[in-house]
């Protein structure tokens, strides 16, 4: 995955907020630390399943997480199965937002989604000077599915 953190203290995610113009909320701060946490992009659901806890209803959440889509802070992936999955943005070495994302991999079979690596982007760039490369998605058969099922792919183009 990213650079990402793997907690955010309480005092880390509102100085993130406050550098983006966001109110400091205890659901924003929630939703970022939630995010922090994860190996892999959560669909709404999961999140609100973590956050449970907090008493947070769905509205809250979609809101929350709309807002920091919107302010850049995470990421909105559409793997193309109708479900949005949700992570936080890159960060450069330095800790600023970066650029681009790093690219994932979705199982055509089960649905998996998992992060691929940054550099698999940059050979792209150097393979195609001309473009710039915003997200990638590989879509393909993970290793688990592969080694037990021969059903045949979802299609999800």
């Amino acid at each position: 995955m990213g650079t990402n953190v793997s907690r955010y203290r309480v005092e880390q995610a509102s100085d993130l907020l406050r550098s983006v113009g966001l109110r400091r909320t205890i659901a924003r701060i929630n939703l970022l630390q939630c995010l922090a946490m994860q190996d892999v992009p959560c669909t709404q659901a999961q999140i609100g399943e973590a956050l449970a806890v907090h008493g947070f209803d769905d509205s809250t959440i979609f809101r929350g997480l709309t807002d920091l889509t919107d302010a850049g802070l995470v990421i909105r992936i559409d793997a193309g199965d109708r479900v949005w999955r949700f992570e936080l943005r890159d960060r450069e070495s330095d800790g600023s937002l970066s650029e681009r994302h790093h690219p994932h991999a979705i199982c055509l079979k089960c649905g998996r989604v998992s992060c691929l690596s940054s550099s698999l982007a940059a050979q792209l760039d150097r393979a195609s000077p001309d473009w710039i490369v915003h997200d990638l998605i590989v879509r393909g058969v993970c290793g688990e599915c592969r080694s037990t099922s021969d059903a045949p792919a979802r299609n999800r183009s």
